[in-house]
């Protein structure tokens, strides 16, 4: 417990003996982390973007004339059972024909005399899903049945949306690992700074029979608290502005920011701690060598 209290105490002396490396630190992480908050909420609410566009997706099927009721819902019965297919909606003529009346004001019959409006079927796909949806299998699948006479969808527009989701979760990642990168080279060199400025003191903890973990342990833990205090800072900025903005966006967009604040913090202060150690890890593993 002595050892550990030591331990503790050197790493946040640290902090205080090299106020101008620490801060510089600090304030990388710092940027570090709100860059990578920022990139999370993004993703997450885009997320819920590509969700409510694929709530939007409609295939309509269109069935031949003379289909039997009774066989039209045993075949929406078994399009839902089509994987990507989030559930479907039958249309029978008589629906077909009061939504003709609802859209035009005019009942189809007394303009032709019949109801020349086929039997049709709505099929939503699927919202929650992480890889790229094609919609291309469920329209061949349904094709496939002789019942059916004709197929409306929006493939391109469904085919541009997902296209340009996964271009940008992929932009994003890379960005994500480019800044985390570069963070740990900042921590590594700021760490270093302060061994340099201890280098005799680590040669006369070797010589005297001091373990690497020893003497790594007061660096390490220098570089966790710069990471931490970092990490909380960039919390409270993002949550503070997403609390003074999200109300102002949505009065604009309608478009509510979604987040969950202990989410959020847990998430900066685990990669901060990862980040910190990995740098600071680096800095004296290659000063011992």
């Amino acid at each position: 417990m002595d050892k550990m209290m030591f331990l503790l105490s050197e790493g946040m002396k640290n902090l205080w003996r090299h106020k101008l490396t620490a801060f510089t630190a600090i304030f990388s992480a710092f940027l570090t982390l709100a860059v990578a908050g920022s990139l999370i909420i993004v993703t997450q609410n885009t997320n819920k973007l590509i969700e409510y566009l694929r709530d939007k997706y409609k295939i309509e099927v269109f069935f031949k004339e003379g289909v039997k009721e009774e066989r039209v819902v045993e075949l929406v019965k078994e399009f839902k059972k089509i994987n990507g297919v989030r559930s479907t909606t039958m249309i029978t003529k008589a629906d077909a024909e009061k939504i003709f009346e609802s859209q035009f004001g005019e009942n189809i019959l007394d303009l032709v005399g019949y109801n020349p409006l086929p039997a049709s079927c709505v099929v939503n796909v699927v919202r929650k899903r992480e890889t790229k949806l094609n919609v291309n299998p469920i329209i061949k699948r349904i094709k496939s049945y002789p019942e059916v006479d004709e197929i409306s969808y929006q493939g391109r527009l469904i085919i541009r949306i997902e296209s340009y989701y996964q271009k940008f979760v992929k932009g994003m990642s890379i960005i994500l690992i480019l800044v985390l990168v570069i963070s740990v080279f900042i921590i590594s060199n700021t760490v270093r700074l302060t061994i340099y400025a201890k280098k005799e003191l680590i040669q006369a903890l070797q010589l005297i029979g001091a373990t690497r973990l020893f003497v790594k342990a007061p660096f390490i833990i220098e570089g966790v608290f710069h990471g931490l205090i970092g990490a909380l800072l960039a919390s409270g900025l993002l949550i503070g502005g997403l609390e003074f903005s999200s109300n102002l966006i949505y009065s604009m967009a309608k478009i509510k920011v979604e987040y969950e604040p202990l989410i959020l913090v847990g998430i900066l202060l685990s990669i901060s701690v990862v980040i910190s150690y990995l740098g600071s890890s680096r800095a004296i593993s290659r000063f011992l060598k």
